[in-house]
């Protein structure tokens, strides 16, 4: 029980950017858990999950949340490997807007920005220096849009 209310303490840091920080009291916590090394390499997967579980539904309460001015955040789910991201586009004439461009430039559009929020999705340490990625599904009114975004795609 002690563990899951530490566990708790810490979800709260799960979505705050912490780009001036090298590293994350998430971080720092799994490294004293030995879960992490000192160089945060996983060293125990099964723990991570069972600790980006918690963290994970404990921020699913606080679900639905406006990421940005276009875009609202369902669902979000943290494993070792990969975050999953739900969300929707809320833009008023977005499927216009998609259909003047065309699918192929929104797609790159949506990646060029997840890209340059690398930061956000990536925020701590054993994001970075572990192979890790973020899949992220947006809905519009009549189209899914998935995209993987890789942390060695990303300049930290």
């Amino acid at each position: 029980m002690p563990l899951k209310i530490i566990v708790l303490c810490l979800s709260s840091l799960l979505l705050v950017n912490s780009a001036q920080a090298k590293t994350t009291e998430l971080d720092q916590y799994l490294v004293k858990k030995k879960i992490l090394d000192q160089t945060y390499k996983i060293k125990d997967t099964k723990a991570l999950n069972e600790i980006l579980d918690v963290i994970s539904d404990e921020d699913s309460r606080t679900m639905p949340f406006q990421a940005d001015q276009n875009t609202l955040i369902e669902q979000l789910r943290l494993y070792a490997d990969h975050i999953d991201i739900q969300g929707i586009i809320t833009t008023p004439d977005f499927s216009q807007f998609a259909e003047d461009i065309g699918d192929k430039k929104v797609k790159l559009m949506i990646k060029q920005n997840l890209i340059q929020n690398c930061d956000l999705f990536f925020e701590h340490e054993f994001q970075r220096v572990n192979p890790y990625y973020v899949a992220i599904k947006l809905s519009s009114d009549n189209k899914n849009y998935h995209m993987k975004i890789k942390n060695n795609e990303c300049q930290f």
